[in-house]
């Protein structure tokens, strides 16, 4: 058997992906690190259609155990994030049979990416476009000359330049962010220090707007290190964009609060592995018909009044999918004039 294990680790370092080796009963006798990583650390000893299910995966298995005969099955992970594989049985030996799973979720990211900006810039940027160009031939027919016009053309332009500056800014942030939303990241971020830090920066910014800023822990986390595995710059941008919103969107001469809290499931369990930011803002109740929407690229309940403030209508498909590539869960709840958005992510103790 040790032969056998080493031909393997030997086949399965060469090809780079997740590979696993089956007898012929299809149990795991072998994987590599990769597989262990993807389907989970306990496979070994176990059915391989424990971990993957596939209506023609036995059949294949048996194809190349009695006839040599490779397959390849493309193959569906639904998970919080959809991922697609392609799997390819060979065999190994007269004993076993070689499983390697080759990820294709980024090559079809990519496309739909792709596909998406296209389509998202075309559209998005027609009016903004439609409007400079109405300016300027304003201006070339003779306008020009006229200096009260000139000045408020000319600021009207500047502001619809800087909105397609934003535009695109946030359309290759969201392209960065789902392309990478099948790879959860490995860092581990003191989520507190990341949290004061922005309140101290956005402090003037919400004063302006006669709004405070307050961070607040439950009695439970007062004295815990609260650490999420996660890219520090990316949750930062989370939660930048959630109080933005609520600077924005909220009522004058309130107070916007992040809550730290221990998570909960769905049902409302505790669990201590789990943590809990909050951001509440008091102002205009949101109706249930938009809640569930609100997280669609482009969606917004006034489009007059979220581009009065600056908005894109991605700030909120930003936060999804950078929580999403976490591995975590979005919640979004308004009544009685208050609005909650709540971010659970998984939780990392100290060793």
């Amino acid at each position: 058997m040790d032969e056998v294990n080493k031909r393997f680790e030997s086949m399965a370092a060469l090809v780079d992906e997740a590979s696993l080796l089956l007898d012929a009963q299809s149990i795991v006798v072998q994987a590599n690190e990769k597989a262990l990583t993807l389907l989970g650390n306990y496979i070994i000893g176990y059915p391989i259609d424990r971990f993957l299910r596939h209506a023609d995966f036995a059949e294949a298995v048996r194809l190349a155990h009695e006839d040599g005969r490779p397959s390849s099955l493309d193959y569906t992970l639904m998970d919080q994030v959809r991922r697609s594989f392609t799997l390819r049985i060979a065999r190994f030996d007269e004993v076993h049979v070689m499983l390697v799973i080759f990820d294709g979720t980024m090559s079809l990211s990519v496309d739909r990416i792709r596909s998406d900006f296209v389509a998202n810039v075309s559209h998005e940027l027609r009016s903004p476009l439609t409007a400079l160009s109405g300016f300027i031939e304003t201006l070339q027919d003779g306008a020009i000359d006229d200096g009260e016009s000139r000045d408020r053309f000319l600021t009207i332009m500047r502001a619809e330049a800087g909105r397609m500056q934003r535009l695109i800014d946030d359309l290759l942030s969201l392209s960065r962010v789902e392309a990478e939303e099948h790879r959860p990241p490995d860092d581990t971020v003191a989520i507190l220090p990341v949290l004061r830090e922005l309140v101290s920066a956005m402090r003037d910014e919400a004063a302006k707007n006669g709004k405070t800023l307050s961070v607040n822990l439950a009695d439970e986390l007062a004295d815990a290190d609260l650490l999420v595995r996660g890219a520090q710059d990316e949750l930062r941008q989370v939660f930048q964009n959630l109080v933005e919103n609520a600077v924005r969107y909220g009522a004058p001469e309130t107070t916007i609060s992040i809550l730290l809290s221990t998570g909960r499931l769905a049902g409302g369990q505790l669990r201590e592995n789990l943590l809990r930011v909050q951001v509440v803002n008091q102002g205009e109740t949101i109706a249930p018909e938009h809640l569930a929407r609100l997280t669609e690229r482009f969606y917004r309940i006034d489009k007059g009044r979220s581009r009065q403030f600056g908005g894109t209508g991605l700030g909120l498909a930003i936060v999804k999918h950078i929580v999403n590539r976490h591995r975590g869960r979005l919640r979004i709840s308004s009544e009685d004039g208050q609005t909650t958005v709540s971010v659970t992510l998984p939780r990392i103790f100290q060793q």
